[in-house]
């Protein structure tokens, strides 16, 4: 026995412009799409409940492409600093969190809206007795109390590979750590089987109320015990029907498959080795060619001396594995895309370039002949748009993000948020990818560069289950695919500029059953 959604405008993204008006769902697939008339006579003994969708506009449900699932859920239950605008507020609300000797943790601040960058020193006027850290909104950057570095180890000698310690004028510490210094951190407020299976549970509850049904994400090394954030996986989605993917952090490689912990579980897989070349644009740690714009002697960070970033590309290869790797700046993508000329992917698999932000023509050709799939996050230009500006100065802003270069390329664009460093709300990563523009409202950043809304949708639907090999029976809506879709009260076709943003999603469903109701549909 099925259920019959009717009077809908049901897009299949299976070709531009395929729109059916009902479907039959049953044991968790869809049997049948066409007319209502049609499939009443077909299933007529068949069908237990008649759903009317009164004229809603359904798609294939989404799939974020790059997240940090462990990481967002616990971002959920901490300070949220991305509005801040007074650092004095800030830390008074930061104050009244906790007990003890516990951390205090505030995520996503820009020091573009407080004025500033915040330092140890403005921390310990409001937070002196406790262990503090700001994490800026790109989280390659972070700020710690005097507390904190006294709790981090941390002091005025301290010299760290692929990363750097922020510095006053005296040359001591000022508590900004950046990119590899992060690690200590990671350490310090590292979870547990149990803690990271309740932040888990946090973050799909949210995602479902996105209309996101599965997550290709990276937790291995932030959350203490690799084979513990495993277990807290399978403790999560034994009952969840949520899908996911891990990425595998190049720290904890050797580990994961010396306890042979890769094996493909119901509901989750493993991918690629992950890997940073470099930082971001809001930390100008992001590796350049050139000289950043609005600050001559800055080039970037490279996490890795380029004979150890070669020796990790060789130690993926050695274990099977394809390599992923988050490349931002022109510099860090072209020593990546060397070593992935030089130590070619598997025949019929492929690497994965992450962000890929800043591309020049010649990087775009090499891209070309290389088996791999772009990582990409367009929320991150409508989010970055003013910054990028500042960053890369008004000629070079034009390389960057191109979207329709990178998909013609015939590579496989995939689409993220890689929340919690960007909202996962996908109407604003539609939004960034087929209108180039800011939230706050520009003009058009290189319109040539452009998405379709029906090439942005698959990066967030079909796309990614092309790149894990699941997409014989997910991301989209055919007859014999699984009933994954989501309901929203407007057309996103028929949507431009802001209305995109402010399209409603009604009802997320997975095999058929809704995990994510805005209202009840009139059945």
């Amino acid at each position: 026995m099925g259920t019959l959604w009717v009077n809908g405008n049901i897009y299949t993204l299976n070709k531009p412009g395929e729109m059916m008006r009902a479907m039959f769902v049953e044991n968790g697939r869809v049997l049948k799409m066409g007319e209502e008339g049609h499939l009443r006579r077909t299933y007529a003994g068949r069908i237990e409940e008649i759903v009317n969708l009164e004229g809603k506009s359904v798609y294939p449900a989404f799939t974020d492409s790059h997240i940090h699932l462990v990481g967002y859920g616990e971002a959920l239950d901490r300070v949220d600093a991305s509005g801040a605008i007074n650092l004095q507020e800030l830390l008074e609300t930061m104050k009244q969190q906790g007990s003890g000797d516990e951390w205090i943790v505030a995520e996503g601040f820009d020091d573009r809206l407080l004025g500033e960058m915040p330092t140890r020193e403005m921390i310990d006027e409001v937070i002196g007795d406790r262990p503090v850290v700001l994490k800026r909104v790109c989280r390659h950057v972070a700020v710690v109390n005097s507390k904190g570095l006294e709790r981090l180890g941390l002091i005025h000698h301290t010299v760290i590979e692929g990363g750097k310690l922020g510095r006053d004028e005296e040359g001591k510490l000022n508590g900004v750590l950046y990119d590899a210094a992060l690690d200590l951190l990671y350490k310090e407020l590292s979870g547990n089987r149990k803690k990271n299976a309740t932040s888990l549970r946090r973050a799909i509850d949210s995602l479902f109320s996105h209309g996101i049904v599965g997550a290709h994400t990276e937790d291995l090394f932030y959350h203490g015990d690799p084979l513990e954030t495993i277990q807290a996986y399978e403790d999560v989605l034994e009952d969840l029907p949520f899908q996911a993917h891990l990425l595998v952090h190049e720290q904890v490689v050797d580990r994961i498959i010396q306890q042979d912990a890769m094996t493909k579980r119901k509901r989750f897989d493993f991918g690629p080795m992950k890997l940073f070349v470099d930082g971001s644009f809001g930390g100008r740690t992001a590796l350049l060619s050139v000289p950043y714009a609005d600050d001559r002697s800055q080039r970037g960070i490279e996490v890795h001396r380029p004979d150890h970033l070669e020796a990790l590309v060789k130690k993926a290869r050695t274990y099977g594995m394809n390599v992923a790797a988050h490349v931002i700046g022109d510099a860090a993508v072209e020593q990546f895309v060397g070593l992935l000329e030089k130590y070619p992917a598997k025949k019929g698999t492929r690497d994965r370039i992450i962000h890929a932000s800043l591309l020049n023509d010649s990087l775009i050709n090499r891209i070309k002949s290389l088996p791999v799939l772009i990582d990409a996050q367009p929320v991150f230009l409508s989010d970055d748009l003013d910054m990028l500006f500042e960053r890369l100065g008004n000629e070079r802003v034009h390389d960057v993000y191109r979207f329709k270069s990178l998909l013609d390329t015939g590579a496989l664009l995939l689409g993220g948020s890689d929340a919690p460093i960007s909202s996962v709300d996908v109407r604003k990563g539609l939004f960034g990818a087929v209108t180039r523009q800011s939230f706050k409202g520009s003009s058009t950043l290189n319109p040539n560069e452009r998405l379709t809304m029906y090439e942005a949708l698959r990066s967030f639907t079909y796309s990614p289950h092309v790149a894990t090999g699941t997409h014989g029976r997910n991301g989209l809506l055919i007859q014999s695919y699984n009933a994954n879709f989501t309901v929203w009260d407007e057309d996103f076709f028929k949507l431009s500029g802001e209305d995109i943003l402010h399209n409603r999603l009604v009802m997320t469903v997975v095999e058929g059953n809704p995990v994510y109701e805005a209202e009840v549909i009139t059945s």
